[in-house]
C-alpha cells in the first residue's frame, strides 16, 4: 500500500452529552446505473489513500465494480474488475497474499466459481484467479483463521449441493479445498458465519438454510481446540427451526455479557406473512428467541455496529421489499440488552438487500453505502452525528503516530491521564485491549500486518496500518 497516509493524524475530539443524536443526511446516489441487480457490497482502503472505498457485485450483469472515495462524500467508478462471472453472490475485501493490500474474494453462483483478484496497492486489480470452479451454487462467504495458523481462510456455502466447505490459505495466495467439510447434511445452506462461540480459541460456524420453508439455523463446533485438527460437529439442538428463509445470521454479543448471541433475519416469501428480525440468546439449555418490532416486512441484512458513537453497537437493518416502504432503519443500543424502537434512515430505495457501514468521510462516525437491487443503484447516507447541547472540545491538537507503524503507536495531546484502548481488526474482532497512562506508547508489535481500528475512551475511532 502506498504510504500516502499522513504519519500524524489530527483529531477534533468532541465529548457528547446524553442528548447526542444521530441524524442521517438524505440519500446521495453514487451511481444510478450500476450493473444489473447489485447484490453484494464491501468497503475498505483499496488505493493507498486514507479514504474508505466501495466494491459491489451484480448478480445479473456479472460485474465487480469499485468506487474510489474522493474524500468529499463523492465516489468515482473505476475500471471494472470483471464482467465475466455468473451470478455474483458475495464480494469481500481481504488481504489474501500477505502483501498488506486488500484483494477481492468473490463467489459466482451461476458457474460455481470462487475467485480472487490481487490488488497492487493502488487499486489496480489482476485478472481473475480461479480458486475453484466446483462449488455448486457458491454463495455466501465468511472469513477467518479456521486452522489456527494465523492466516485468513474462508468458508463458503454451496447452496445447490447442500454443503458448507472451507478453503485453507498458505498466506501467499494459494488455496486448498479441505476434505473436512463444515457440513453436508443441510438442504440449501445460504448463510455462514465464523466466530468462537464456545470461547475455546478456535472458530466455529453458524449456518442457516434458505429453502423458504422449514428453514433452520445450526451451530457447528470446531474441534481444532482441543482435538488438534479441524473437525466440525453439529450441535444436538438447533438454534431454531421452521423458519421461512433465513437471509442472514451472525454471531453477535447483543447484550454485552461476553457470550455470543445470534442476530438473524427471516424473509417474507411467496405472499406469506411478514418476515422478522430475531435475537437468539443462549440460556444454557438452548436459545431463547426475541422478535424485534420493525416496519420492514422483508428484512434482509442486519449489522451490529455503533452508529451514534456512544461505545455501544447498534442494529442497522435493510429491506428486501420492492416498491414503497422503509428500506434502512436502525435500533439504538441502550445497554444490557435493551434496544430502542426503530429509527428510519431511508425509504426511497427498492430492495436494499445489502449495505456496508464505514467512516467514509473520516469524521469519526459511521456512514452507510447500500445497493438498491431493483433500481440498479449504489447510494450513500452520511451520518451527521449531532448534539443538542454545545459540544465540549476536549482537545483539538491530539496526535497519534507513526501511521503506518511496525511496533508502537505514540500519543500526544490527550488530557485524560488514563486511557482505555480497544483495537479491532478488519473482521470486527477485538484483538487488543489495554488501560494505560496517556503518555505511554502502545505496543502493537504482536499484531499481524494489516488494517486496524483503534478506539480511545470511546471518544473517537480511527484506522491505522500495522506493517
Amino acid at each position: 500500500m502506498k504510504k500516502t497516509l499522513l504519519s500524524t493524524l489530527f483529531f477534533l475530539m468532541l465529548t457528547f452529552y446524553a442528548t447526542a443524536q444521530t441524524v442521517w443526511a438524505a440519500k446521495s446516489t453514487i451511481n444510478a446505473s450500476t450493473g444489473d441487480a447489485p447484490y453484494a457490497i464491501d468497503s475498505g482502503l483499496i488505493d493507498g489513500d486514507a479514504f474508505q472505498d466501495i466494491i459491489i457485485g451484480t448478480s445479473l450483469d456479472n460485474t465487480i465494480e469499485w468506487y474510489k472515495n474522493n474524500g468529499d462524500n463523492t465516489f468515482t467508478l473505476q475500471t471494472l474488475v470483471t464482467n465475466t462471472l455468473s451470478g455474483i453472490g458475495a464480494v469481500k475485501l481481504v488481504d489474501l497474499n500477505g502483501d498488506s493490500y486488500l484483494d477481492i474474494l468473490a463467489t459466482a453462483y451461476g458457474n460455481n466459481k470462487v475467485v480472487w483478484f490481487s490488488n497492487d496497492g493502488s487499486g489496480n486489480f489482476s485478472s481473475e484467479n480461479v480458486i475453484s470452479s466446483s462449488v455448486n451454487g457458491a454463495s455466501d462467504v465468511s472469513l477467518g483463521d479456521i486452522n489456527g495458523d494465523t492466516i485468513v481462510d474462508f468458508a463458503i456455502t454451496a447452496y445447490n449441493s447442500g454443503e458448507v466447505v472451507w478453503f485453507s490459505n498458505d498466506g501467499s495466495g494459494n488455496f486448498t479445498l479441505e476434505s473436512e467439510k463444515i457440513d453436508d447434511t443441510l438442504n440449501a445452506p445460504g448463510n455462514v458465519d465464523l466466530s468462537d462461540i464456545d470461547g475455546d480459541g478456535d472458530l466455529d460456524a453458524l449456518v442457516a438454510t434458505a429453502v423458504y420453508g422449514g428453514d433452520v439455523i445450526e451451530i457447528f463446533r470446531n474441534d481444532l481446540v482441543p482435538g488438534g485438527t479441524v473437525s466440525f460437529t453439529k450441535d444436538a439442538t438447533s438454534v431454531t427451526t421452521g423458519k421461512v428463509g433465513v437471509f442472514s445470521a451472525a454471531f453477535m454479543d447483543l447484550d454485552g455479557d461476553t457470550n455470543l448471541d445470534i442476530l438473524a433475519t427471516e424473509v417474507s416469501y411467496g405472499g406469506g406473512p411478514a418476515g422478522n428480525l430475531y435475537w437468539y440468546e443462549d440460556n444454557g439449555a438452548g436459545f431463547t428467541e426475541t422478535v424485534f418490532t420493525t416496519s420492514i416486512a422483508n428484512p434482509s441484512v442486519a449489522q451490529f455496529i455503533d452508529v451514534d458513537n456512544d461505545g455501544l453497537k447498534d442494529i442497522v437493518l435493510s429491506s428486501g421489499s420492492s416498491g414503497a416502504g422503509n428500506d434502512l432503519v436502525w435500533f439504538k443500543n441502550n445497554g444490557a440488552g435493551s434496544f430502542g424502537s426503530e429509527t428510519v434512515i431511508d425509504n426511497t430505495q427498492s430492495q436494499a438487500f445489502v449495505f456496508t457501514v464505514n467512516d467514509f468521510d473520516n469524521d469519526g462516525d459511521n456512514d452507510i453505502a447500500s445497493c438498491a437491487y431493483n433500481q440498479d443503484a449504489l447510494n450513500y447516507f452520511e451520518n451527521e452525528l449531532e448534539s443538542l447541547s454545545t459540544p465540549t472540545f476536549t482537545n483539538s491538537s491530539f496526535k497519534m503516530f507513526p501511521n503506518p507503524t511496525k511496533d508502537v503507536i505514540n500519543f500526544e495531546g490527550l488530557e485524560d491521564n488514563t486511557i482505555n484502548i480497544s483495537v479491532t481488526d478488519v473482521l470486527g474482532k477485538v484483538v487488543l485491549t489495554k488501560s494505560q497512562n496517556s503518555n505511554q506508547t502502545l505496543d502493537v508489535s504482536g499484531l499481524a500486518n494489516g488494517i486496524y481500528t483503534i478506539s480511545i475512551n470511546g471518544k473517537f475511532a480511527s484506522k491505522f496500518i500495522k506493517e
